[in-house]
């Protein structure tokens, strides 16, 4: 994949993706079980987990790769219903305690080869963690080793390249995707997509408006990164409403023409030989 240029401080240490601080984590709390964009992204989530998930036998095993403070865990684990098991990884210690509160689950704190996993995951997800990652092809493939052959890989990712703005350089993403960027990074590491679509349709010309605007070289990037999260009561819920409609399209397998964000699943393909 041809990543954005990288506007993340260069002196800043990274072997797989940027982990959350404790500060961070704070002011995640604070507002993902408000904000309409966590919890709409959640209800899409949902739709794109949960065929995957009812298809599968009892005592499957789910993991959550950068699962953060566990806001999408709680997902996963009521997905699950109680039929097989969900755990998280997360290389931010803070983070991964958070989450371990949260949601009662096993949490590693850690990379992909820092697992004692005892056999290999039937279904691997990452919400929104690629964009953070260097070498997001490398991660890719250990995902790959890790799943099962008949598994599923379920991601998000922030989409449009053209969308990239001062809120990007503040959460240190190394770029956004577009979809066939992540065809061929998944092809390259041994996957086939099965469904692909584009979701959050109508706030791509609000932010492709807004962002035209920004100049990312120009902002405090703290008080950006702080701008996303505003709630506004009222406008907030409209949002709200607005964009958990898409999770009934998703759940359809609709692809959906535009959006800020891609969501998919994809299958292994065979080792060859």
């Amino acid at each position: 994949m041809s990543p954005q240029p990288e506007t993340p401080s260069e002196s800043r240490s990274e072997s797989h993706w940027a982990a959350y601080d404790a500060a961070g984590i704070q002011t995640l709390l604070a507002v993902e079980d408000r904000h309409f964009w966590f919890r709409a992204r959640n209800q899409i989530i949902r739709a794109l987990v949960s065929q995957p998930i009812q298809d599968l036998a009892s005592g499957f095993r789910i993991l959550e790769v950068g699962c953060g403070s566990g806001n999408v865990l709680r997902v996963l684990k009521s997905a699950a219903a109680g039929r097989g098991s969900v755990e998280g990884l997360e290389v931010s210690a803070a983070a991964a305690e958070v989450a371990r509160q949260r949601t009662g689950l096993t949490i590693t704190n850690g990379h992909l080869a820092d697992l004692a996993a005892p056999e290999p995951y039937d279904v691997i997800a990452a919400f929104d963690v690629l964009e953070h990652i260097r070498d997001d092809a490398g991660v890719l493939s250990q995902m790959r080793e890790q799943l099962k052959g008949s598994g599923r890989l379920i991601l998000t990712v922030p989409a449009h390249p053209a969308l990239w703005s001062a809120f990007d350089v503040a959460s240190e993403h190394m770029r956004r995707y577009t979809p066939a960027s992540i065809r061929r990074g998944l092809h390259t590491a041994g996957f086939e997509v099965e469904y692909l679509t584009y979701f959050m349709v109508l706030l791509f010309p609000i932010m492709w408006s807004r962002r035209r605007f920004i100049r990312s070289d120009r902002q405090n990037l703290a008080a950006v990164y702080d701008s996303e999260f505003q709630i506004v009561p009222g406008l907030n819920e409209v949002a709200f409403e607005v964009f958990r409609r898409e999770s009934v399209l998703i759940k359809a397998r609709r692809r959906l023409p535009m959006g800020t964000s891609l969501a998919i699943i994809a299958r292994p393909r065979p080792h060859s030989g």
